[in-house]
């Protein structure tokens, strides 16, 4: 008998096999399609680079050849913008990448089959069958329905185009391969390239390589993602609104999240409830988020884009705590534990920055106090400028205040 058998060989089954098999379990992971398949979402969320490192893969991807991009040129609300970012986003093929990653989990260990050609008795199952959901498990939609139409024209070396029209919005880019991709999402099936005639920024597109081909994109959570033999991670879990390009990035984070849950499970079982309760809110709270994101953005004269960094704080400022002292299931190291936590304003348990505790640190703050004597006391136990980017962090996340 195995450990843990894995249905799905996308990113998000990828991820889940090679985290635990790095973690020392046995696992097999069974994938119909043969790879390099097509697949849209070729456009990675800077977020996916701490989710590569994690896993090991940032010099796989790096020697992929794939295309970082930093601009956009954006269309929202009849007013068209240029957007420079700081970190770049990650333009794929994603055949390669999924590719890609299917290999850099049989390179940890990872027994990869067909699954014509497999089956196998485990103490863990793991669905990352996507949207096929092979568990059924029962899903609960959070946004009206959503339709993706996709397409990819020749020889069109564009940067990254947004735009949003009455009734739709398109994306688009162009991939590794010189080829531009371009998606419509709406929440009817009007054809693609009636809606690219009506745009600003993709009027230019005339004949596709192929007829442009449509997709269900309506995004849902499944309230139960895991039990004690079972989880499901990607969008067997979970599936979010196309305008975050975060699709990806979810999946990943999810398989790695559910790995530390699994190995809490199969390793240390006196703390399966803890570990359950661990991957229920973070499938719930990656869902919950990316839904009001998304709503905003939608009613918003330009998508929400990421803050800036907050400006220094004024020493002789007074702060004062403004976070809650709650005991929640926390990753820690490799497993899941019962810890005690600061529970900040938007809803985050956040036990530890970095090997820093939160905790005693925010019991400890005399309040209000001026940031100098704050820093004053915390410097006693650690360098003054480790004390002054925890107490940056806390303020940025409003866990402690500026006090009037």
């Amino acid at each position: 008998m195995i450990d843990v058998l894995v249905i799905g060989g996308g990113p998000a089954g990828s991820a889940t096999a090679r985290r635990l098999a790095q973690l020392g379990h046995t696992v097999r992971l069974v994938e119909r399609s043969s790879f390099p398949r097509p697949h849209v979402g070729e456009s990675l969320s800077p977020g996916v680079w701490v989710h590569f490192a994690t896993l090991g893969v940032l010099d796989r991807v790096a020697r992929a050849g794939f295309r970082l991009s930093f601009e956009t040129l954006l269309r929202w609300h009849g007013q068209t913008e240029r957007i420079v970012s700081e970190r770049p986003s990650l333009i794929v093929d994603r055949a390669r990448f999924d590719a890609l990653m299917l290999d850099a989990a049989r390179d940890a260990g990872v027994d990869v089959r067909h699954a014509s050609a497999s089956s196998a008795e485990a103490r863990f199952v793991v669905d990352a069958s996507g949207r096929a959901g092979f568990t059924r498990l029962a899903r609960r939609q959070t946004a009206p329905r959503l339709i993706a139409w996709h397409a990819r024209w020749p020889d069109a070396r564009r940067e990254t185009l947004v735009e949003r029209l009455d009734d739709a919005w398109l994306w688009g880019t162009s991939l590794p391969d010189g080829t531009f991709s371009a998606m419509k999402f709406g929440g009817d099936a009007a054809p693609m390239l009636e809606a690219l005639r009506r745009s600003q920024l993709f009027a230019w597109l005339r004949d596709p390589i192929e007829p442009p081909r449509a997709a269900e994109a309506t995004p849902y959570v499944c309230d139960a993602p895991i039990d004690a033999r079972s989880a499901a991670v990607g969008e067997a879990a979970f599936a979010i609104d196309p305008i975050s390009a975060s699709g990806v990035q979810a999946a990943l984070a999810s398989g790695i999240a559910a790995a530390i849950a699994i190995n809490t499970i199969l390793r240390r079982p006196e703390n399966t409830a803890a570990a359950i309760a661990f991957y229920t809110a973070h499938v719930a709270r990656a869902s919950s988020r990316h839904a009001a994101w998304s709503a905003e953005s939608h009613g918003a004269k330009s998508p929400r884009r990421p803050a800036g960094p907050a400006p220094p704080i004024d020493h002789d400022a007074l702060l004062a705590a403004n976070a809650a002292t709650v005991t929640v299931p926390l990753a820690r190291g490799d497993f899941i534990e019962l810890a005690s936590a600061i529970r900040t304003p938007s809803g985050d348990d956040v036990a530890f920055l970095g090997d820093t505790a939160l905790v005693p640190l925010v019991a400890s703050l005399p309040s209000p106090a001026p940031v100098h004597r704050i820093l004053d006391q915390w410097s006693q136990s650690m360098p003054r400028e480790r004390a002054a980017a925890v107490l940056a962090w806390l303020v940025e996340q409003g866990a402690v205040r500026i006090s009037a």
